[in-house]
């Protein structure tokens, strides 16, 4: 590694501040010890080489065996700040490719390979709690009057560039958003981590559908209780489950409400604020916060589980 990419280095991670602008982590010691358990691994990474099949997630079975592939022309450091760049702030392999002193191929192989790599190995941040986990962190005014919340949902869109293919075209065109787009099932707990992502659907594909066919209705257990908007009608779906959905009451109701309806809708209303500032930390990862490439959509499922997982290291949302 040169001297201009030292140099590199120690403007874009060289404190707190500038390793949260740069890669969204919450602080330098978090890239020190995340590069530090991804380090091993990544060093017997075999790289992406221009196929249809990603070939990151295989490594040398020996420690004597040569790393099959390209040649690393950045060190681990560096590919790792370069993926991250890109998630965070959405650059031009171009511009990336500048910054780095390699070729925009390069770039994109770095990329691809470690998006995959990050998946396989940040997914279990990820995960669905026990729900005495969650009970002792529940806040007063929620254990008042939702002590058995277990999750709030919802759904977000990314945009994507018009796809070419007619069908494509179709599936991924979005009505409420008029665009196309990709759709995510969000599952937030109460402290604002993220503990269920599907995969990515169509932007055509209904609330019910996605949560039905992604597996979410397999983590409820029998007294769980669900939040989520008017638009999802999967109470009956739900109910099978021996759990329980709750969305907001209409608001030509309001007036007809007691003390008690009063409080149960404000726990509501801040679970959906909740859920949008939960939302809203996945994308301030620009890569999902803006028309997605059509050339990124194979990886588009690697790209927003590793955004949300990313999140689950910033500290838990308060203010309920």
């Amino acid at each position: 590694m040169g001297t201009e990419d030292d140099s590199l280095l120690k403007t874009f991670i060289k404190n707190d501040s500038k390793v949260s602008f740069y890669t969204g982590l919450p602080n330098k010691k978090c890239f020190e010890l995340l590069e530090k358990h991804l380090s091993g691994k990544a060093k017997k990474m075999r790289y992406w080489a221009g196929s249809k099949k990603v070939i990151s997630s295989k490594y040398k079975k020996t420690t004597r065996q040569a790393k099959r592939g390209p040649q690393r022309k950045l060190s681990i450091k560096q590919e790792m700040l370069l993926t991250m760049m890109k998630l965070r702030h959405y650059l031009a392999n171009e511009l990336l490719a500048d910054l780095f002193h390699v070729s925009t191929s390069t770039v994109s192989q770095i990329f691809n390979t470690w998006i995959k790599f990050l998946r396989k190995e940040v997914s279990p941040l990820i995960y669905w709690p026990e729900r005495e986990s969650i009970n002792q962190k529940l806040p007063d005014s929620v254990k008042k009057s939702h002590p058995n919340l277990r999750c709030t949902i919802d759904c977000t869109e990314i945009f994507i560039e018009r796809p070419r293919d007619l069908k494509l075209r179709a599936l991924t065109w979005s009505d409420y958003k008029k665009n196309n787009t990709v759709k995510f099932l969000v599952g937030i707990a109460p402290n604002g981590m993220i503990n269920f992502l599907s995969k990515a659907w169509g932007g055509r594909t209904s609330d019910r559908h996605i949560t039905i066919e992604s597996g979410f209705l397999n983590k409820l257990e029998p007294g769980d209780l669900i939040l989520a908007d008017r638009g999802f009608t999967i109470r009956e779906d739900i109910l099978l489950r021996g759990a329980t959905l709750t969305i907001p009451p209409p608001s030509s109701g309001l007036e007809q409400m007691t003390n008690k309806d009063v409080k149960s809708t404000k726990v509501i209303a801040n679970s959906r604020i909740h859920v949008e500032r939960a939302i809203g930390r996945m994308k301030h990862f620009e890569i999902v916060n803006n028309t997605l490439s059509i050339t990124l959509l194979p990886v588009i499922d690697d790209i927003v589980i590793v955004c949300a997982c990313l999140c689950n290291l910033l500290p838990p949302l308060t203010g309920w």
